[in-house]
């Protein structure tokens, strides 16, 4: 009986059945198949990536914190540095412009 091969799951390569994309230009082609096979990302791989990459981000701009919270959706840029002031502090200062 002939040894088996072990599969490698470090270098091995996932595939999902998908329906063509209809900007294939193979869509219009009755002998071409309507599904596809694309590569699927390990998605513990990419997570892992997406993170390293985020926290690199926060060292950036000096957030050293280890949890999952993404601390960068509360960063303001400099440029939108506008304050809204309420209608009556507007018409106050306008007066006291007014007044000097």
């Amino acid at each position: 009986m002939p040894k088996t091969k072990k599969i490698d799951k470090k270098k091995a390569v996932s595939f999902q059945l998908v329906h063509r994309s209809q900007q294939d230009p193979l869509i219009a082609d009755e002998n071409a198949p309507q599904r596809v096979l694309i590569p699927v990302e390990d998605k513990e791989s990419n997570s892992k990536l997406i993170k390293t990459k985020r926290l690199e981000e926060q060292h950036k701009y000096g957030i050293y914190y280890d949890d999952d919270f993404n601390y960068l959706d509360h960063l303001k840029d400099v440029k939108d540095n506008k304050m809204a002031w309420p209608i009556h502090v507007e018409k106050e200062l306008a007066e006291r412009q007014e007044r000097n």
